[in-house]
Order: C-alpha cells, then structure tokens, then sequence
C-alpha cells in the first residue's frame, strides 16, 4: 500500500528531476564566443597559472598554450606555489615563465595568493587565470579576448567540457552542475576560475584576488566583487574551446566537490543546490519503504540528469543519478562536518577550513 509520504517523495523526485532538465536548458542558453582567432591585433596578454604539484597536468596544458594563435604579445607565466614535483622545470622546458612563491602568508588561502603574485608580475592589459588541468584550443585567446572586446566586457569566464574517468564520477559531477545552475538566478554571471579573463585595470580596481584571499571559491568572490564595482563580466560556454579533467579520480572529486560545498551558504544558492540534489538522491529512500515507487522514481532521476551526462561524455550515468546525488549530499556533509571538527578538507596538501 502506498502511503501519503511514499508519495510526496515520489513527487520530490519529479520536481528534482523537471528542475535539473530546467537547469540545463539554461546552461544551453549561455553565449559562445568564437572559436577561431580574430582579424586584426589584439592587446597584450597574460595567461597566468596558479600550479601547486602540477607537472603531469603541464605537459598537457602547456603545449596548447604554446600553440595559441595570437595576433599579439601573449605570455604564459605559471606560479609554482611550493611544488615539490617537476612542475617548475616542466613549465620551463615549455618556454614558459616560473615564479616561485613559498606559499601563503597568514590569512590567504594558497590559490588566491598564487593567483595574486602572478598577476602582479603579469605584463599584459588583459590576465587570463586557467586551472593547470585545462586544455586550451588553439583559437582559444585570441577568441576570447575578441568576443570580451566586441561585448564591451571587463571580465569573461568560460565553462569548459570537463572531462570525466568513470561513470560515477560523471553522475557526482552532473549533479553538482545541475545544482549550481539551480543555485544561480543569473547563471550567466558567474565567475569560473577554470578559465576567467579580466581587463588589468577592472581586476586591479576591483581589489584583485587580495581582496578575496581567505575565500573558499575566489573566482565566485571576485566575480562578486567586480560586478559589484560595475564592470561587466559574463560567463559564456566553452565547451568547444576549452576542457578540463575533473579531479582525479572519485575520492578526488569528492573532496574537490566538499570543498565547493563549504562556500555555499544555508540559504539562497546553497538551499537550492540541496533541495534539488535531496530530490535527485529521495528514490533510495523509497527503494526501501515501496520499490516500485522507487524505481519509478530512479528513472525520473535519470531523465533529469541524462543532458548533462550526456554533455559529459557518459550518458549513461544518469542510470546512477541517485547515487551520484547521494556522492554529492556525503561530500558536503563530510566537508561541513570536517570544518566543524576542526580538521578541515585537504586540498593540495592543504587544509582548507
């Protein structure tokens, strides 16, 4: 028999399921820059990289750096933020520029403190900031940087195709996606790290990432505080221009996405992230109590989530969707409660509480 509560959660589910395909309508909706290099010269530009134990991911990220077709001065500068690795003589093997900095000073966190001191001894009038494990087409700068100029913009952030090694860890990720946009009542402003270009002179007016040094998602914060300031910056999809690895396998997602978690608040964004990934991972429950309703359910949960397995490369994760939002509920509650006990997530070596 199929009690009152069976059914609420069944519709918990529906509504879930009809928010994440919601939510990707609107990723879909985001601008595309161009894809190839623009006509004519374009400004001085400094691509910056914060890299911390990175020379596996610099053998491939900078070759694509190396081959970006620029009509103009363009620099590659990454920061070794006390790497123990090979990511110095990698990044210099590649022609790249080194600098070392020993690591944070008390209350910075590590990437905003790398990001800042590159940035400081950037040359160029427009910063390029991209992750270490990104691969950049070789359009890429120059048609970024046009399409920012042509749209009167400052800043310009690109959400890359992110690349996954297994189906549960694209199920986690898809989840955590759909409730980021869920999350955001303007996605197109949101900041990515991953790949954020900013005018020199809005990013030093704006505070630079010295004024975002203890946030957990500097990019989000300067993001923030830009728009705050009145400049114009856009997030826009990258899919065709940039991709990225996601964190190393499933442990390393999950606390890459722990770490994500403990940014976001009790209210607004973060309750909206929570309720739809609640809703996505309520068919376990009702597995145990009415299978049938359960499976039901489960596959209302996988057609949420199919578009974006599907843009993952892996569509059938979505098969996993209840399991990937229960990844996605244990990495925050596993974060938040790390943060609580005092011993914080560890990220790079790190622990960030």
């Amino acid at each position: 028999m199929v009690s009152r509560g069976d059914g609420f959660w069944l519709l918990v589910s529906a509504v879930a399921a009809a928010l994440a395909l919601g939510t990707y309508r609107r990723r879909i909706r985001l601008p595309r820059p161009d894809s190839g290099p623009a006509g004519g010269s374009l400004p001085p530009l400094s691509v910056v990289v914060p890299a911390r134990n990175e020379g596996p991911n610099l053998r491939r990220l900078l070759p694509s750096l190396r081959a970006q077709v620029y009509p103009g001065r363009l620099e590659v500068l990454v920061v070794s933020d006390g790497s123990t690795d090979d990511t110095e003589g990698t990044a210099r093997a590649f022609g790249a520029r080194v600098l070392r900095v020993s690591g944070p000073p008390p209350g910075w966190l590590g990437k905003p403190y790398a990001a800042h001191r590159g940035a400081l001894a950037a040359g160029g009038e427009w910063l390029l900031f991209t992750d270490a494990d990104t691969l950049h087409r070789p359009g890429t700068a120059a048609g970024a940087v046009a399409f920012a100029l042509r749209l009167g913009l400052d800043a310009l952030s690109l959400l890359p195709r992110a690349e996954t090694g297994s189906a549960p860890e694209a199920a986690a990720l898809a989840v955590a996606l759909a409730g980021l946009f869920a999350g955001s009542s303007r996605p197109e402003s949101l900041a990515n790290g991953q790949f954020l270009l900013v005018r020199r002179e809005a990013y030093l007016a704006a505070g630079g990432f010295e004024a975002v040094r203890a946030e957990i998602l500097e990019d989000v914060a300067l993001g923030r505080r830009l728009r705050a300031a009145g400049y114009r910056h856009l997030l826009a999809d990258g899919r065709t221009l940039v991709s990225v690895r996601a964190a190393p396998g499933f442990g390393g997602l999950l606390a890459a996405l722990a770490r994500w978690t403990l940014a976001l608040g009790p209210d607004g964004p973060g309750l909206l992230a929570a309720a739809l990934t609640a809703g996505l991972a309520a068919p376990l429950g009702l597995l145990l109590r009415h299978p049938g309703m359960g499976l039901l359910g489960w596959g209302l949960a996988a057609v949420g989530l199919l578009p974006w397995t599907r843009e993952l490369g892996r569509p059938g994760a979505a098969l996993l969707a209840p399991l990937g939002a229960l990844a996605v509920v244990g990495s925050a509650l596993w974060g938040r409660a790390a943060v609580t006990l005092g011993s914080g997530v560890l990220w790079k070596g790190r622990r960030v509480r």
